[in-house]
């Protein structure tokens, strides 16, 4: 039984406390979508820098793979360019570890120390990326094979792995078919493509007698630093 007048200032109570809340409401909204987008810009942009190369390892016996590395140091991908090379990245599970511990477990694989201790020859070719990323790995890629029988260390550069690939080979053994070619302008690509990397070694050896096999060198279109360790 209340009168007009209280009903009146009822409503307008109401009205009020309800604009209050619609308000205070929209801001606490507004501020939860905001924080959202940022979060969301943060993961986004996270992923895309981890997944994001920065360098590559080649790693060739006959077996031919390569490491895509991250800013992190870490294997984001893993790439194979010949049959032996698809078993041996199927059969060695390297992907997100850091890259000294992928290449240490993929020179003590069975399959791989085999064919080392028959004479067969690895090479592990970093790609120059022009910053201190790749010139640091190239050097834990020395530590990492010191002692170890047949395998040796190279660097190429980065504008080289187009190459490559647009040729279906790894970029360490397309650093190896330049230097060929540089001595030998009438072998083929597609001659060394099939080549082990002892192989290629041997042709090396009979295009380069002079270098020998301690000796570093640059040499050819290759751009390639090599040193020999065991």
């Amino acid at each position: 039984e209340a009168g007009e007048d209280l009903k009146q200032k009822t409503r307008s109570f109401l009205q009020k406390k309800t604009r209050g809340y619609t308000r205070k409401s929209m801001v606490n909204y507004q501020y939860a979508v905001s924080f959202a987008a940022c979060f969301l810009v943060l993961l986004l942009g996270g992923n895309w820098l981890y997944f994001t190369p920065t360098t590559k390892i080649s790693i060739d016996v006959n077996p031919s793979i390569e490491l895509s590395i991250n800013r992190f140091d870490r294997v984001i991908s893993v790439g194979a360019f010949n049959e032996d090379g698809k078993e041996l990245a199927e059969a060695l599970p390297v992907k997100f570890m850091g890259y000294v511990e992928a290449v240490n477990q993929i020179m003590d694989n069975e399959q791989v120390a085999k064919l080392l201790s028959d004479g067969e020859v690895m090479t592990i070719t970093v790609v120059e990326s022009g910053g201190k990323q790749s010139v640091r790995i190239l050097s834990e890629m020395e530590s990492c094979t010191a002692g170890r029988q047949n395998t040796y260390c190279y660097s190429v550069d980065s504008d080289k792995v187009g190459q490559a690939h647009a040729h279906g080979m790894s970029c360490g053994k397309y650093r190896a078919f330049l230097e060929i070619q540089a001595a030998a302008p009438g072998i083929s690509l597609e001659e060394v493509q099939d080549m082990t990397m002892k192989e290629i070694q041997d042709l090396m050896r009979d295009l380069y007698p002079e270098n020998g096999n301690e000796e570093k060198r640059h040499h050819g279109g290759g751009d390639g630093h090599r040193y020999r360790h065991g």
